[in-house]
């Protein structure tokens, strides 16, 4: 079983109204499709998160789109952009840039990621066979970049998958402590003496655990190093 990263060039015809709409908005940057109903079709549910600064801007276009049948959109205080709940009427280049992955046995992993440049990121998790199938199914008027491939192991869904027992420990006695708070309210003397090793040694924990972990957080977004 693989993990294939893929970036899709998409031709017109294939950017949804409100992809163009963020590439062509000041103030909008990307859309993360993080969840969306399990049975594609006509009509779907699917939940979002804009990278963008005005939701009103946003639902205002939305409005427009005569495909979106209803939408619901969340924001939280002093943190930028916002998620969105929306049910769509599905568009026919929609229904086969979807159809390349219905029936071939691969999984999308979310997120999908809309960028702002109009291309399109995500993540499949499959067997060799299946993948190459996907790929084969994409219509060929989309332009497809392969940009990893890798043995699945998980961090895809468990981005501590890698590290090791003490390492885990070390992490989770510095999050109980509050190591990582905001203000910090336990020192790295604390999380030493609660896991009963040297200063040097609870940082290197740390340190590994931190590595790993965000490391993997970065691997498992479509795209996140490049």
């Amino acid at each position: 079983m693989r993990s294939m990263q893929l970036r899709l060039d998409l031709p017109a015809p294939y950017v949804h109204p409100m992809h163009a709409f963020v590439a062509d908005t000041p103030g909008f940057r990307a859309t993360h499709l993080r969840h969306w109903n399990p049975a594609v079709g006509e009509r779907n549910t699917l939940v979002f998160f804009v990278d963008g600064d005005d939701p009103a801007v946003y639902t205002d276009a939305l409005d427009d789109q005569p495909s979106i049948l209803e939408y619901e959109i969340a924001t939280e205080k002093n943190r930028r952009g916002f998620h969105l709940a929306v049910t769509e009427d599905q568009r026919a280049t929609d229904a086969r840039l979807t159809g390349a992955f219905l029936g071939t046995g691969v999984v999308v992993v979310p997120p999908v990621v809309y960028r702002a440049d109009r291309r399109l990121d995500l993540s499949l998790v499959g067997t060799g066979d299946e993948l190459e199938t996907a790929l084969d199914s994409l219509p060929g008027d989309i332009g497809v970049t392969v940009q990893r491939i890798r043995p699945y192991d998980g961090r895809l869904s468990d981005p501590t998958a890698t590290l090791t027992s003490r390492q885990r420990t070390a992490l989770r006695i510095a999050v109980d402590a509050g190591y990582y708070a905001d203000p910090r309210a336990a020192t790295l003397e604390a999380v030493a003496d609660e896991l009963g090793c040297a200063v040097g040694t609870a940082a290197e924990h740390l340190r590994k655990a931190e590595a790993g972990v965000l490391g993997r957080v970065v691997d498992s977004i479509p795209g996140g190093r490049g």
